[in-house]
């Protein structure tokens, strides 16, 4: 038995079949984008934190803790951040002057802070930051008004900026020399 080319109908769909992938490629990441928002650097909005002016009907937060924070957020009233990294932060409060002072005077990464308005995805000023972070990633829930604010985690960093991974701890093992076994670090 031999083979011919009339014998084996090879063809190749590899042509139809990248053209399906970069298709729905374009089609998920057109998805994916589209509640995202951004940051327009702004050395109004630094002076205003610098001055400790705070926007009328605006809701802020702070990032991280009282103590050590990161950034300062302020958001139009009818949007809102929820998540245990940010706090609500009353900006009539000795609080307010505390928490950017600390911003300020002890900056990440030796970097002077800087302000940005906060973009909707349709380009609307909805809000400010004020950090020494680098610029965040930012979503906006059309339906909710809820921002989501992606930046980066310091206090999660050891001394050499490499994130902690946990590590160490006690270990429970079970059998000999297979490796098996739970790890609880802390």
């Amino acid at each position: 038995m031999s083979l011919s080319d009339t014998d084996t109908p090879c063809r190749s769909d590899k042509p139809l079949s990248i053209l399906t992938a970069l298709a729905l490629a374009l089609v998920l990441s057109a998805c994916a984008t589209a509640n995202t928002g951004g940051v327009q650097k702004s050395s109004e909005v630094a002076r205003a934190f610098e001055s400790y002016f705070a926007v009328p009907d605006y809701e802020y937060y702070l990032y991280n803790q009282e103590n050590n924070p990161y950034a300062v957020v302020g958001l139009q009233k009818d949007y809102f951040i929820k998540s245990p990294d940010w706090r609500p932060l009353d900006p009539n409060s000795d609080k307010f002057k505390k928490v950017i002072d600390l911003v300020k005077d002890f900056p990440r990464g030796f970097t002077q802070p800087y302000g940005s308005y906060i973009m909707a995805p349709e380009g609307e000023r909805i809000g400010m930051w004020y950090s020494t972070l680098a610029p965040p990633g930012i979503s906006v829930d059309p339906e909710t008004r809820r921002v989501s604010i992606n930046a980066a985690r310091p206090w999660l960093e050891d001394d050499n900026g490499m994130w902690q991974r946990g590590g160490g701890g006690v270990g429970i093992g079970i059998g000999t020399g297979g490796g098996s076994g739970i790890s609880i670090g802390f």
